[in-house]
């Protein structure tokens, strides 16, 4: 199939090339940094000179998965324009456009050397010189397992258990809609190589800041209801938020509460991180595609789990992002509400 074929070219590329870079998207969640991490580990396992250089850093509730501090490393140009500039190939994972990978992506572009893409965003219209794009697929990290059977390299532990962080999280805990059979198949694989699944859970979902928890409990209590319950958000000023300051990486676990609620398709909180910047989180059920939302605002994600940092004052971005939001419902009520559809609109993760 073309799907098998396109995944021997790339490893036909990887196995010719000597100095490798790899990337990924700004603001990496789970199967960002576990992607790109099972990735390196992997190339330099074939003793390949590979290096990780990202646009954002990455967040600390990850940084378990890391041996060291270098392993992944920020983009600094004093530093890595060298490194990027030696490269012979450039590997951009989960990403569904090249923006999205900052001023990495501009640098790739700029030096024009061939760009291989690995992701499994539907949205992404593939970028690179050769691209890997499966839309179906749970993760990137799932098509990486299954590019492993063309590499020379054992599936050990230390690239085991960023691969299962990755599907755990971007799966919502084996939960959404896209975990398929294939899915399990792919964890039992890395269960088998020796990962404890409890162990990592615990790692990545109870493991919470205090700041966090007391940020989140009002900003629960301060939840409004819209368009006769079906869309839940609250907002968090900039005066409250900087209370706290919980880890960036700890907002977007927030949503999903007022996903709970009954009657509610949609999420959505507006946090003034700074005077003018608000960094919008959206989660849905499934009637709305939230990643096309969040594109609409200079964001991205996926289907059911978005986000984008807009600037502007606080009140008229919740009323833009709502209104959109309101369209949105009335438009999928339209086509009619059942589970078959809403396994569609996940489906375009």
């Amino acid at each position: 199939s073309r799907i098998i074929r396109v995944m021997k070219e790339i490893a036909a590329q990887i196995k010719s090339a000597r100095n490798i870079v790899i990337t990924t998207h700004i603001q990496p969640d789970g199967d960002a940094v576990g992607s790109t991490l099972a990735l390196l580990r992997i190339l330099r396992n074939m003793g390949k000179n590979c290096r990780a250089i990202t646009p954002s850093p990455v967040p600390e509730g990850l940084a378990f998965l890391l041996r060291n501090q270098d392993e992944i490393v920020r983009y600094r140009p004093e530093r890595d324009d060298a490194v990027l500039g030696e490269a012979e190939i450039f590997i951009v994972l989960d990403c569904a456009d090249l923006d999205r990978a900052g001023e990495v992506g501009r640098k790739m572009t700029e030096i024009g050397r061939p760009i291989l893409v690995i992701d499994h965003h539907s949205t992404n219209e593939g970028f690179g010189d050769l691209n890997h794009i499966v839309g179906r697929a749970s993760s990137t990290a799932e098509l990486l397992i299954e590019l492993l059977d063309h590499l020379p390299v054992v599936l050990s532990i230390d690239i085991a258990v960023p691969l299962y962080t990755a599907i755990l999280t971007d799966t919502g805990g084996f939960n959404y809609p896209i975990t398929t059979p294939e899915t399990h198949k792919s964890a039992s694989r890395l269960l088998e190589a020796g990962v404890n699944p409890y162990l990592i859970y615990r790692q990545v979902f109870l493991d919470q800041s205090t700041e966090y928890i007391r940020l989140a409990g009002l900003a629960l209590f301060n939840t409004r209801l819209a368009y006769g319950g079906e869309v839940a958000y609250s907002i968090v000023p900039h005066d409250l938020y900087r209370m706290f300051k919980p880890r960036e990486d700890e907002l977007s676990k927030l949503p999903p509460h007022l996903l709970t609620i009954h009657g509610v398709e949609i999420s959505a909180l507006f946090l003034e991180t700074e005077p003018g910047l608000v960094v919008v989180e959206l989660r849905s059920q499934g009637l709305v595609n939230v990643a096309s939302v969040a594109k609409k605002f200079g964001g991205g994600g996926h289907s059911g789990a978005s986000g984008a940092r807009i600037r502007g004052e606080t009140t008229e971005i919740v009323h833009r992002v709502l209104s959109e939001l309101e369209n949105r419902l009335l438009r999928a009520r339209r086509k009619g509400v059942t589970e078959k559809y809403r396994s569609e609109i996940w489906g375009r993760y």
